[in-house]
């Protein structure tokens, strides 16, 4: 099988996949980095500048694509590339900035398993998309915790507090928002033989199967300790760069965007 460099980035929060072009990979190539992928969580790209057809094919070699159920697509050709843009005279959040969370947590079936965002217009010093790895929240978590949460479930809701910036990109496109969606998943997830978290700080809105007086309290732990520093990784934008997630095990949220024009084209995979 092809080897490719892989370098690791801060906080082992994901990996760069280095020297690789996507408008020409084999078969050997796309397993290379399914296996990367499952390896790290979180894949960085650099520099791809692939047009939406090319995009497009690049996510049906991970996976099969799907329509996001809040967003429109790209146009007729290419549904599943949705537009997250931001122009520079917006004053309200950046889409999915504010809260990390896992992209579609309230959807209690046929979730999409990765997102992958590329950029498209990148403003200088700004748009960093910030990661944390359920993987090493996880394993760092005190076993008592460990032991609280082992059979916990979450209810996740469309409605939860990063809905706020959803709804503001929907008024904008003109998209009438449909009633509010909800979910119950694992707190703990198995992911390729490793144990993450699954705690959507931007979905979240309960604990259950703890004891009654913990749920709360578990709930605002997990949630601090998702955002703790030494499980994030800040990722700073080039124009045509890829950024290719699991959502099982990597949290992620925008950062703050102020008077400056930003655009990426983002798809989502079974």
């Amino acid at each position: 099988m092809t080897n490719i460099s892989i370098t690791n980035s801060k906080n082992n929060v994901g990996a760069y996949i280095n020297d690789i072009n996507l408008k020409n990979l084999d078969q050997d190539k796309v397993e290379e980095i399914k296996k990367a992928l499952n390896q790290f969580g979180v894949i960085f790209i650099k520099e791809q500048n692939l047009n939406p057809e090319s995009y497009q094919n690049f996510a049906k070699s991970i996976g099969q694509p799907v329509v996001y159920p809040r967003l429109k697509g790209l146009d007729e050709k290419f549904p599943f590339i949705n537009v997250i843009e931001r122009k520079p005279d917006d004053k309200n959040l950046s889409f999915g900035s504010s809260w990390l969370h896992q992209d579609t947590s309230y959807l209690a079936d046929d979730r999409p398993r990765y997102t992958m965002l590329m950029g498209i217009e990148i403003p200088k010093g700004q748009g960093n998309t910030i990661f944390s790895s359920g993987f090493n929240a996880y394993e760092k978590l005190p076993n008592e915790i460990k032991d609280k949460i082992k059979n916990a479930t979450g209810i996740f809701s469309s409605a939860g507090p990063i809905s706020i910036t959803r709804l503001e990109r929907e008024k904008e496109m003109g998209i009438k928002s449909s009633e509010s969606m909800k979910a119950e998943h694992p707190i703990v997830k198995t992911v390729c033989g490793k144990k993450t978290l699954y705690v959507s700080p931007g979905h979240l809105m309960k604990i259950k199967n703890v004891k009654e007086e913990d749920a709360n309290y578990l709930k605002n732990y997990l949630i601090e300790h998702v955002n703790k520093q030494e499980f994030i990784f800040s990722y700073e934008w080039s124009k045509g760069d890829i950024c290719l997630w699991d959502n099982l095990s990597i949290l992620h949220m925008a950062s703050e965007i102020k008077n400056c024009k930003r655009i990426m084209h983002r798809i989502t995979i079974k």
